[in-house]
């Protein structure tokens, strides 16, 4: 059990955290201004990290949290790292970026993500939200560990959401039927399952040799991940009120980006974790109960497994 609490501020765990996070060499994708990464990189880099490296899909946004990093931290060792989730060249040519570093990266924080979009499909023609949320970071992951000399510890974060309750992974029809029958919540539920069951995989998988990787639910904000809602859907679902007023009686997910992105760091950081390695985590704490049970079935982790490594064209053996 940590000794954090659901208000925990991104701020106070840092603080708390500060000898684990310096000295550590972390990567965080999906950082941009006013995001959960944005934050947790912000705050990560306040307390003297080897390297700080910020992936996402525009340079700009990038720079920005860049820029903000240095105005306050201007001896801090960050470097940017163009990755577009949505394309599997993309992520090919990042992660040989990142493989050419003198220094391997020990904790990598998978957070970017899209959510609740119309049908769309990436570069290979997978359902966007699957192919992004999902076999984008299983791709990225995979590459990086597959050339890391595997023995001393290793974090692998991934952050999934609530709303994995929505959808398992439609293993035999992940894709919609080419869209025909989509449901773009199913569709994000299937993602975030995939987030978890990833976690459990590699814990399995990788758990004697050194790596640890927890999934985890931030809470509810309000950030640019909802911008394909239209404000009818939010009142709908008891988010907001008709004056547009967030719903803060609705359930006590909401967070603040701070409370948020706490969660993020204890799962990359906190020692006293470490014994529940594949685990999920709210509020701070490992709570594998609050997880849908299909969604912490070691046999559709393995399943799961086989086919993202059909969808990428690519076995990783370890």
């Amino acid at each position: 059990m940590t000794r954090f609490t659901a208000q925990s501020t991104s701020e106070e765990v840092c603080k708390d955290l500060s000898d684990q996070i310096q000295g550590s060499r972390v990567l965080i994708t999906g950082v941009t201004p006013g995001s959960i990464g944005g934050e947790a990189a912000m705050q990560i880099s306040r307390h003297s990290p080897a390297l700080l490296i910020l992936a996402g899909r525009t340079i700009e946004k990038l720079q920005a949290i860049e820029g903000a990093i240095k105005a306050e931290t201007p001896g801090a060792n960050t470097r940017l790292l163009t990755l577009d989730l949505s394309s599997q060249e993309s992520i090919r040519k990042a992660a040989e970026e990142v493989n050419a570093l003198p220094d391997q990266v020990d904790i990598l924080i998978n957070n970017a993500g899209t959510m609740a979009t119309p049908y769309g499909v990436t570069k290979e023609g997978l359902e966007l939200q699957f192919g992004t949320n999902h076999i984008g970071h299983f791709l990225f992951t995979n590459l990086i560990l597959s050339k890391k000399e595997l023995g001393h510890q290793v974090k692998v974060i991934n952050v999934s959401s609530l709303g994995h309750k929505r959808g398992h992974v439609r293993f035999d029809d992940y894709n919609f039927q080419d869209g025909k029958c989509y449901d773009k919540w199913q569709a994000y539920g299937q993602s975030k399952t995939a987030n978890i069951l990833f976690s459990v995989s590699l814990a399995k998988k990788l758990g004697d040799k050194g790596v640890k990787s927890f999934s985890l639910y931030p809470g509810r904000i309000e950030t640019g991940i909802g911008r394909h809602l239209h404000f009818e859907e939010w009142v709908k679902a008891g988010w907001k009120h008709e004056d547009g007023a967030i719903n803060y009686d609705i359930d006590d997910n909401w967070r603040t980006l701070s409370e948020a992105a706490a969660t993020l760091i204890v799962a990359a950081y906190d020692p006293s974790i470490e014994d529940s390695n594949g685990s999920y985590m709210v509020k701070n704490q490992v709570n594998n109960s609050e997880a849908a049970d299909y969604a912490v079935d070691p046999k559709n982790a393995e399943k799961l497994w086989a086919l993202s490594e059909d969808l990428v064209g690519q076995k990783f053996s370890y």
